[in-house]
């Protein structure tokens, strides 16, 4: 077998800049100790795309190889399902489309389909050696301009991931070099790759509410998006999809505005200032990226702010406390801490009953009204509500809900976006069933028309824009 050197040279490159995305409104800067970094080159509006992006490099995970096209995520049910071009192909690669099949081939499976044995190994390992395979198309040995942050990661970690390599050398016919190089394009995709996630519908009764919940459905790099850096109160939210057509497809927009011209463009990686701690923070930063935060919500050391100063001073009612804080910061004064601890007891005790109305109230006592908790209960409570239907309670909990997460996440964000979503279900059965609060529904239902809009939700979630356009529809007849 010849050396993977010889046997890419035949293999046409990749153009890398047809694989970057476009900025909008952004370019992309470098400062030595700083490295690559986007700011904004004028004045950028609060809900402005920024970016739309394919993958340079993309993985699905394993729970969904079975029921998505390995190539663009989306789900199979319903295409014409095709393999691999390649007769001998033991990968069980499969697409929902001619069109992706041969995208799959030009953009990396050609290469792993000469390695049967390489399907059994470590996921990590496979999309490593892919990106040796596009690094050597490129006259390279690593993956060109993506930091890897090799030397800050584990010496264990690395040994680990080279006794696995020297296992399959020989199928690869790798030298040590070579090797060496695939250990740090490892620690390249950790510190580089997104993963690729899909909202997805579930039923909570036989009604219209509907809850969400997010599926990881694999990784990819992005050459433009991974030169945006970190920040724990980010003005800028990645999200993925272009309705059911293309999860991969990532999208930045501004969550704040204006940003002004010159101002550096942030994205969260994983931990938010809103509701993790700052240790919490830190530690995952480090684990999964190697470096120290040190964006504003990180320097600051009041802990006005901190999602663990979730309780209330019993005395002066304004003062926010963490757990066992000797003094409250509004008067001074020392909390009795038996008395939450007591409290959070009885919490406990009353959701083991499923008496979620007793502990909203418990919870109300002891927190503030803009933590998370409070707003999962009140979550909790409106979707009892609706399956019972209680229409007009599930309302005044849902809005509850909505408080909360607009305070802790914004009033524009995903997670805001999907307490209205849920909201403007339940006002429509209310509306239904009684007759009550059309004009709230009717504005409330336009509200997060625009809120999905802003966010881009109506390309990456258009089912729930076509539900919600049916619900005005429902109302304004009523409304005749």
């Amino acid at each position: 077998m010849q050396q993977q050197d010889t046997n890419q040279s035949s293999t046409p490159a990749w153009d890398i800049q047809a694989s970057k995305g476009k900025w909008n409104k952004v370019v992309e800067k470098t400062k030595d100790g700083k490295g690559t970094f986007c700011v904004a080159r004028e004045k950028i509006n609060q809900g402005e795309q920024l970016l739309t992006e394919e993958p340079f490099m993309r993985q699905i995970d394993e729970k969904y190889k079975k029921t998505r096209c390995h190539y663009c995520f989306g789900e199979l049910k319903g295409h014409n399902i095709r393999s691999c071009c390649s007769k001998d192909c033991q990968w069980k690669a499969q697409y929902c489309s001619e069109e992706c099949e041969r995208r799959a081939w030009t953009k990396g499976h050609q290469w792993l389909c000469r390695f049967p044995e390489l399907s059994e190994q470590d996921a990590d390992i496979v999309f490593a050696v892919e990106g040796y395979f596009v690094s050597k198309s490129q006259n390279q040995d690593i993956l060109l301009d993506f930091v890897s942050n090799r030397d800050s990661f584990d010496a264990s970690l690395v040994k680990d991931y080279r006794d696995k390599l020297i296992k399959v050398a020989s199928i690869l016919d790798l030298t040590d070099s070579a090797i060496d190089s695939i250990i740090t394009i490892i620690f390249q995709i950790k510190c580089n790759a997104f993963a690729v996630k899909t909202a997805q519908s579930v039923d909570v009764d036989a009604a219209l509410v509907v809850s969400r919940e997010f599926l990881t459905l694999g990784r990819a790099i992005y050459l433009s998006a991974s030169k945006v850096n970190h920040d724990c109160d980010p003005n800028a939210i990645v999200s993925f999809g272009d309705g059911a057509t293309n999860p991969c497809l990532l999208k930045i927009q501004s969550v704040k505005g204006p940003i002004e011209k010159g101002t550096e463009i942030t994205i969260s990686y994983g931990p938010l200032a809103s509701i993790h701690s700052k240790d919490d923070r830190l530690k995952k930063l480090k684990e999964g990226y190697q470096f120290e935060c040190k964006c504003n919500a990180c320097k600051d050391t009041s802990n006005k702010k901190s999602p663990e100063s979730i309780y209330k001073c019993q005395i002066c009612k304004k003062g926010r406390l963490y757990r066992q804080q000797s003094k409250c910061g509004e008067c001074g004064q020392e909390p009795h801490w038996p008395y939450f601890i007591k409290a959070e007891r009885e919490v406990e005790v009353l959701k083991q009953k499923q008496d979620f109305i007793k502990v909203f109230k418990l919870q109300s006592d002891i927190y503030h009204d803009d933590t998370l908790v409070l707003g999962q209960t009140a979550d909790r409570i409106a979707m009892y509500a609706c399956n019972s239907g209680q229409w007009e309670l599930a309302s005044n909990y849902a809005i509850m809900s909505l408080t909360v997460a607009r305070k802790v996440y914004g009033k524009l964000s995903v997670e805001a976006a999907e307490e209205m979503m849920k909201l403007s279900t339940i006002l429509l059965n209310l509306c239904l069933t009684t007759g009550k609060r059309k004009k709230e529904a009717i504005a409330h239902i336009k509200g997060t028309i625009i809120t999905y809009k802003i966010l881009g939700l109506d390309k990456t979630m258009p089912e729930d824009i076509d539900e919600l356009e049916q619900m005005m529809t429902h109302l304004m007849f009523m409304a005749l």
